[in-house]
């Protein structure tokens, strides 16, 4: 039963249950990765760039608002094997083999090694440095850096194998406090299906706050319908195939109102029968799009289940994570940092 504290005493000692709490919570990969700009390098030929303009990105945003908690989700080892499980060519076009994941013995790591010290060297005798690492080993060096660099600054971190970080990001908005107010910070468009009355995403590139009052304005569609456009169109930078011949441009022009109200995919199918007895009625030829659509056609590998496949790898209502990170993240969430 909850305790009644009168308003008096409330406010004598600050202990009013109203007062907003603000965290900025923050998509690491994400904006490490748009921190890569900068180039610069030691003469070893080890690029030290992002970590200084990703910690300066993380400062100006903490200027923006006296945020109570800064959080940082990051991809762990593996990330993205548990949406492997449902749909075998998740984010194959970025050369993801999760099946093939660190396999490599101890002779090819050897061989690995000899190889990066080859490729080290001057060139024109202007002692012009040459990077001496591959672009994952660049990413890894640089976020350990920045990962040691928050922990002494008590940034609250969380990293776990075969789970994403939107999963955690994700996980934190569905538990946060209630008189918690949450900024994320991505590039990923599809963190924006989070956004909510209490939470907001920052997107560095435009530099703009997208949150449910100025969504369909600068998305092109209200944000509920995120995950459901995802579901029928797909999404290539995840290799996730949609259904066939749809794309966004075009579901949105045969369903405009996908841009301003919450639709159920029943509804977009009931629709397009409609649209396709009409056009045979008007003895005019069905829309062979509508005609996929209706029957679930696709080039991916989910075959007559892509509604299902696509809605549990996309829609971000139901986090993926393993047991040992859902423990962790309620333990931990708003636990103190110690000090040691």
């Amino acid at each position: 039963m909850k305790q009644v504290i009168k308003q008096s005493r409330k406010e004598a000692n600050n202990l009013s249950d109203d007062k907003l709490i603000y965290t900025l919570l923050i998509d690491g990969n994400s904006l490490l990765k748009s921190s890569l700009v900068n180039k610069e390098m030691n003469a070893q030929g080890e690029e030290y760039g992002a970590v200084w303009n990703m910690l300066r990105r993380i400062g100006e945003l903490l200027l923006k608002k006296d945020f109570n908690y800064c959080v940082v989700a990051w991809d762990g080892l593996s990330s993205g094997v548990l949406r492997f499980k449902y749909y075998p060519l998740y984010k194959s076009n970025r050369d993801k083999h999760y099946e093939l994941h660190d396999v490599k013995t101890d002779y090819d790591r050897k061989i690995d090694e000899y190889c990066k010290k080859v490729l080290s060297y001057y060139k024109n005798g202007k002692k012009q440095v040459k990077r001496s690492e591959t672009d994952d080993e660049m990413f890894q060096r640089q976020r350990s850096i920045i990962q040691e660099i928050l922990d002494n600054l008590f940034v609250r971190q969380f990293m776990y194998d075969n789970v994403e970080g939107d999963d955690i990001i994700s996980y934190y908005c569905l538990h946060k406090k209630e008189n918690e107010r949450v900024v994320i910070v991505s590039e990923d468009r599809d963190i924006t299906q989070l956004i909510s009355d209490e939470v907001c995403i920052w997107i560095p590139s435009i530099h703009k706050f997208i949150t449910p009052q100025n969504d369909i304005q600068e998305l092109g569609y209200t944000h509920k319908n995120v995950v459901l456009k995802k579901i029928i169109c797909g999404d290539a930078s995840d290799n996730i195939y949609g259904i066939k011949g749809i794309a966004e441009t075009g579901l949105l022009k045969q369903f405009p109102d996908l841009k301003v109200k919450k639709c159920t995919l029943g509804e977009i199918l009931e629709r397009s029968k409609s649209i396709q007895d009409e056009r045979v009625k008007n003895k005019k030829k069905p829309l062979k799009s509508l005609d996929n659509l209706l029957n679930r056609v696709t080039d991916g590998c989910q075959g007559k289940d892509i509604f299902e496949i696509n809605e549990k790898i996309i829609n971000l209502s139901t986090p993926l994570l393993t047991e040992e990170a859902e423990k962790s993240l309620l333990d931990e969430l708003y636990a103190p940092i110690d000090v040691d």
